[in-house]
């Protein structure tokens, strides 16, 4: 496997050169989140990948809303969200967790949109990180999100001075109002364009409106295990 980063293993740290630009994080509090005691692990449905290819993306503002430079084999992949049990981060999604394998990734990275996909050089050197606008993200296969974008804009396209959230997703938030316990409530759904074969599981940005990452994480045959997108980190470690 060729990774394109300085794995630190020891100390669970990563440098990653993007646009040739530096960056640096920390993975100690994600890399086994099924283990750590600071989250409590919903499952939240299994994500039907009809390409492989992956998007993580604030689902009212769709930008940008493109795939990630790896792929999977197509199927049905099991979503996770990590609720906060401590503090003022209690009930709200720390993490959303695309789980491909059922195991602890030896490397991580940034992952990365292809840069060629990408418009300007700010967006190049924000690769690895997305903007939310509408304290919402989500997990799609990239087909469905283009069928997805295609309803939300026809529905505007006949409903001028009408909400697309209002409208159509409240409803379907508020059925998960008391789900799981942990939560404080109508924080994601499980939602299905009309048009699409697959499904989209969007869930609440942790800390609301922002700019947050996505990582990848691989085994030592350069396989992807893991696709995680972090809003709050409460620790450090696993316990």
């Amino acid at each position: 496997m060729e990774l394109k980063s300085e794995q630190d293993t020891k100390n669970k740290k990563v440098r990653q050169q993007i646009f040739d630009e530096e960056t640096e994080f920390d993975y100690s509090d994600f890399f086994d989140l099924k283990n750590n005691k600071a989250y409590d692990r919903f499952f939240a449905g299994n994500l039907k990948l009809t390409t492989g290819q992956v998007v993580c993306v604030d689902p009212m503002a769709l930008s940008p809303a493109l795939p990630q430079t790896w792929s999977v084999p197509k199927g049905d992949y099991p979503v996770y969200l990590y609720i906060g049990l401590e503090g003022d981060f209690a009930g709200r999604v720390a993490y959303a967790e695309l789980n491909i394998k059922d195991a602890i990734p030896d490397y991580w990275e940034l992952s990365l949109i292809s840069e060629k996909l990408l418009t300007s050089d700010f967006e190049k050197k924000l690769n690895g990180m997305y903007p939310v606008d509408a304290g919402l993200s989500c997990f799609s296969d990239f087909e469905t999100l283009k069928i997805y974008e295609q309803e939300v804009d026809s529905f505007y396209a006949l409903n001028k001075n009408r909400n697309y959230y209002a409208d159509i997703l409240e409803k379907h938030f508020k059925q998960n109002a008391s789900i799981p316990k942990s939560s404080r409530g109508e924080d994601w759904i499980n939602y299905k364009p009309s048009n699409a074969n697959g499904n989209i599981v969007m869930f609440g940005s942790g800390w609301g409106d922002g700019l947050y990452p996505r990582y990848v994480g691989f085994n030592r045959n350069g396989d992807i295990v893991k696709f995680v997108t972090e809003f709050i980190q409460l620790s450090d470690e696993t316990e």
